[in-house]
């Protein structure tokens, strides 16, 4: 959805971006004035990914990920076999992914 609609396509000014994840890092909660600009926050969390020392998703599961998305055609069997992938990941990367995917999905 964030794809479709063009987010990670526009660039956040780089002083904008700098003060977001400054923000950010600090644990401030004043964040209002971000609030009017998407682009500055998906632009943090384009940064927060690329950041990361190994993949939200991870090598490991590489191979897992591929295999469902590729053999797996019944829908439920492929949500079923995603979620099984989903607690092999590290509590952190699991986490982060629950928060970005929504927390009822896995």
């Amino acid at each position: 959805l964030l794809l479709a609609c063009g987010l990670f396509r526009l660039a956040a000014g780089a002083s904008v971006l700098r003060k977001l994840k400054i923000s950010l890092a600090s644990g401030s909660n004043a964040l209002e004035e971000f609030y009017s600009d998407p682009h500055a926050v998906a632009g943090a969390l384009k940064s927060y990914l690329r950041e990361l020392p190994e993949p939200l998703m991870t090598f490991k599961l590489y191979d897992e990920w591929i295999k469902v998305a590729r053999w797996v055609r019944d829908i439920d069997d492929r949500v079923q076999s995603l979620r099984d992938t989903c607690s092999h990941l590290p509590q952190d990367s699991y986490n982060n992914l629950r928060c970005f995917c929504g927390m009822g999905l896995l």
